[in-house]
């Protein structure tokens, strides 16, 4: 039966360690994925024909080194409402009024910079509300990216005569 010494034995451990550790250090990093910052929604106390809608507003950061779109989203809550939700933005019309409109190809988000959604200007818009939202309420979303990326999201919602930005 052939040993091994203490000495060897430890010295092979050793070029093991060095080996995973030079290994690991070589290994991709996993993507970026884009992140958002004071996620919020509009409250909506009530719920009316033609009224049924709201929007979620926040900054959003790209960390990649491509400009992304934000491209609409998701809510969790089907009980809430079951339509897509839609990239959208206000703009001034060829009349001189302001009016609001989808981006088709969703809300551009540059590569290392990022996005503010507000009141007046890029938002993610809820469509179909089947109930109302309380200032204070917590609406889960999943966000979507033009590169294939999702972004799970809790915003609470806000009275929109409190904004300041």
């Amino acid at each position: 039966m052939k040993t091994i010494s203490i000495r060897r034995l430890a010295g092979l451990a050793a070029a093991a360690l060095l080996a995973t550790a030079a290994l690991t250090a070589c290994a991709p990093a996993a993507p970026a994925s884009p992140t958002i910052t004071d996620p919020w929604v509009k409250a909506m106390p009530e719920v009316m024909k033609d009224m049924d809608m709201t929007a979620l507003f926040g900054v959003v950061s790209n960390p990649t080194d491509e400009t992304i779109y934000l491209t609409g989203g998701t809510v969790s809550d089907a009980s809430l409402t079951e339509t897509k939700l839609d990239a959208h933005e206000v703009v001034k019309g060829e009349d001189g009024k302001m009016k609001m409109q989808e981006v088709k190809d969703g809300i551009p988000v540059p590569a290392h910079g990022s996005v503010t959604l507000k009141p007046g200007s890029y938002h993610i818009m809820f469509w179909n509300l089947k109930k109302p939202i309380a200032v204070g309420e917590n609406i889960d979303v999943t966000l979507n990216f033009s590169n294939g990326s999702t972004l799970k999201v809790t915003a609470v919602s806000r009275d929109i005569a409190n904004y300041a930005g």
